[in-house]
């Protein structure tokens, strides 16, 4: 097929990124899966990527160490910059704490999150002297708005998976005063109660004390209960009910005494498989049966419940979500 000369350059940087995401998957796993290469190769270019809704795995996209060093603004993902991305696979080993970071941030505006570029030369900074390949930030690593069809769908599904990189990833932030947002709430406490060090790692630090504070405050008093006592909130309806449910499964687990290394275990499964209604695991305290479309929780024939986690039909999300004034 004959394509025009505007056309190339669009090929050639969605097949270098092709090539060099590979190339990275061979040095980070010894056996890469040939499933997710073999799924890679075949898309025909960036849009049949993005809109692959039934792909094996979802790929996420992370930006380079070089080009986040080289930026005076956070840059928004853009497909005109694919050379600063690498594509890491949604799945065990791929995404890890010695090689990526994630950053939790405000957004100081709603058309940017760090318009004059702040936040980003905080963390500049920070990283600089740390070891690191990639790092993921929400502005750059996936599509914003407005969004063609095929960028919404890819942007649903690393919404519905993006816990996976919170609790792989290296872990950076710098927040202002206190406010009470939703998502860092959330942020938090997916590191948090996932990780090994849990509280000791965040309790002496000023600017997460207040959040550390109320996730302690969830696990005594309940999810629900907190957010409505601080006002949490979020921009858009959905994302309220959508981490509601996160939050109130992991305060399950934790309060249920469940060993760290099965809710990271358990929280893999929701993510690597977002789309699948019952999911069933062995664990130290029992059989494990988690509905999330229902929210039911069972755990050695005791029945607890959470908020349903939300179905996103169609891989639409922006689409279908009413905004908060």
């Amino acid at each position: 097929m004959a394509t025009s000369g505007d056309d190339f350059p669009d090929s050639y940087a969605w097949d270098s990124l092709v090539r060099r995401s590979i190339k990275i998957w061979d040095t980070l796993i010894e056996d890469a899966r040939m499933l997710e290469r073999s799924f890679l190769e075949s898309c025909t270019g960036l849009d049949d990527f993005l809109g692959q809704t039934q792909a094996v795995t979802l790929l996420w996209f992370f930006q380079r160490r070089q080009a986040f060093h080289s930026q005076e603004k956070m840059a928004k993902w853009s497909r005109d910059r694919l050379d600063d991305y690498i594509l890491l696979p949604a799945t065990p080993g791929y995404v890890r704490k010695t090689d990526c970071f994630f950053v939790s941030h405000f957004w100081r505006t709603k058309e940017d999150p760090d318009p004059d570029g702040q936040y980003l030369r905080l963390l500049q900074n920070e990283l600089a002297p740390q070891v690191w390949s990639y790092i993921w930030i929400d502005w750059t690593c996936t599509p914003q708005a407005p969004r063609s069809e095929v960028e919404e769908r890819y942007f649903t599904r690393t919404l519905e998976t993006m816990s996976g990189i919170i609790r792989n990833c290296g872990f950076v932030w710098f927040y202002p005063p206190f406010e009470p947002r939703m998502w860092i709430l959330y942020e938090i406490a997916e590191y948090v109660l996932t990780s090994d060090g849990g509280f000791v790692m965040v309790d002496a630090i000023e600017d997460i004390r207040v959040f550390s504070e109320h996730i302690k405050e969830m696990l005594r008093a309940g999810v629900r209960p907190t957010l409505e006592k601080y006002g949490y909130r979020c921009t858009h309806d959905r994302d309220q009910e959508f981490l509601t449910a996160w939050l109130e499964t992991l305060i399950l687990f934790k309060n249920l005494d469940f060993r760290t290394d099965d809710i990271r275990r358990f929280q893999d499964y929701k993510t690597w498989y977002p789309s699948v209604e019952a999911l069933l695991m062995n664990s130290a305290n029992g059989v494990v049966k988690l509905c999330r479309f229902e929210g039911t929780l069972s755990v050695g024939g005791k029945l607890y419940t959470f908020t349903p986690f939300p179905k996103w039909e169609g891989g639409k999300y922006s689409a279908i979500t009413k905004r908060r004034s």
